[in-house]
């Protein structure tokens, strides 16, 4: 199976990455195992970069929730600019698939590299930066650096174990991912609350760039198999069709509330149109071998798959950007007890990825089930947040335990 499929599967990787990592291992047919065999020792060596690379990509968005509020009273920047700021990061994420692409063709360590030092790049920017367009655009330089390092740390794992250990490698791999989803909005907290004041937010990006910093200099001074370049059946051109689809597609949404909604705005979500329909021509003409094969998209599954997906992972970064300015802002709440609160959702979602491989019910079943559960927990936390206190965020922590509970 295409690596390619993996990381079309994996593409929410911030915030789901157990539901990943099941769909990656059914698809390579791996052999499941009671205990992980890594006797290499270059293998274990290896894994360690990948592990700390992924928990890196994950826990910025939970801790830039955190850090919004600080960042909006320092500069001065009401809601759109924010929106442009906290859009900027997901915005280069989501060319996940092209920067897979790139792994294959030029070599997966250089890209995953090449990764960590434009994700270091982006956090030193980012703490440097003296208005709204700079933090946005160090941001994305961020973001890519995630795009380009999450796919290989999928990918160098088959290169890495042997097939009866891969099954394992994958679910530390996310394990390692829910770690960091319920860690990042506490270790936020914590550096907001240590920092001095002349620090503020931005100790948050000084240690996004340490941890970056970390992955490099371990991927580099470990051996690491690297492949030649294997080319590929899709072509340079249908990968830039793909990544312009996107881009006219996501950021018309992160800049079209930072300007007021402009023409231009307008103008990148028609130019998706010819977009779509070059990528669709070229994938045609290749084939099997295209960058989204065509037989994966007629599978229903596979694209129910996808919608369910899109709708649930598409509002947890938005509802937690809003959900933490309302928090201290009113009752004032501090950047560590925001993250205290906000915890009990990716806390929730562990758990409940815990409870529901434990429950015998039909798909649907289940899917119904947890809608029903997450509507209920947004309507229990819209009800009681206007009247949350200090002395009363117990049932803000109930209602967002059960809302992540509610995910799996």
């Amino acid at each position: 199976m295409s690596w390619r499929i993996q990381f079309l599967q994996s593409c929410n990787f911030i915030d789901y990455m157990r539901w990943a990592t099941r769909d990656i291992k059914i698809q390579m047919q791996l052999h499941e195992s009671l205990e992980m065999d890594i006797r290499p020792t270059s293998a274990a060596h290896g894994f360690g970069p990948l592990l700390i690379g992924m928990a890196m990509n994950i826990v910025d968005v939970p801790m830039m929730a955190i850090a919004m509020p600080g960042i909006g009273g320092d500069l001065d920047l009401g809601t759109g600019p924010l929106t442009l700021i906290a859009g900027a990061y997901p915005l280069m994420v989501a060319m996940l698939l092209p920067a897979g692409r790139a792994g294959d063709r030029f070599g997966r360590r250089r890209v995953f590299l090449a990764g960590g030092a434009l994700f270091l790049t982006g956090a030193l920017l980012s703490a440097l930066a003296p208005g709204p367009l700079p933090l946005a655009g160090a941001r994305m330089l961020q973001g890519g650096g995630a795009a380009a390092v999450a796919p290989q740390a999928l990918a160098m794992i088959p290169q890495l174990f042997p097939p009866v250990a891969q099954s394992g490698a994958f679910a530390r791999l996310a394990m390692t991912g829910s770690f960091a989803s319920v860690c990042g909005p506490l270790l936020a907290g914590a550096l907001l609350a240590a920092a001095p004041d002349w620090l503020g937010w931005c100790a948050i990006f000084l240690a996004e760039a340490a941890l970056a910093l970390t992955v490099i200099l371990m991927a580099r001074g470990q051996p690491s198999p690297e492949e030649p370049s294997m080319g590929g059946g899709s072509r340079p051109i249908e990968t830039a069709s793909f990544a312009a689809l996107i881009l006219c597609l996501v950021a018309p949404l992160s800049f079209g509330p930072a300007f007021g909604w402009p023409a231009p705005v307008f103008l990148m979500w028609a130019a998706a149109v010819p977009c779509a329909a070059l990528f669709v021509r070229l994938t045609l003409q290749v084939g099997p071998a295209a960058l989204i094969p065509p037989a994966l998209l007629r599978e229903p599954g596979f694209c129910w798959s996808l919608v369910f997906l899109l709708l649930a992972v598409s509002a947890p970064p938005g509802f937690f950007m809003v959900l933490s300015l309302a928090l201290q802002s009113e009752p004032r709440l501090s950047p560590l007890q925001t993250g205290l609160v906000t915890a009990g959702f990716p806390a929730g979602v562990v758990a409940g990825s815990w409870t529901a491989g434990r429950l015998a019910l039909p798909p649907l079943v289940r899917v119904a089930l947890g809608i029903s559960l997450l509507c209920g927990s947004f309507l229990l936390i819209h009800a009681i947040l206007p009247g949350t206190t200090l002395a009363r965020l117990w049932p803000l922590r109930v209602g967002m335990l059960t809302a992540g509970a509610a995910m799996e």
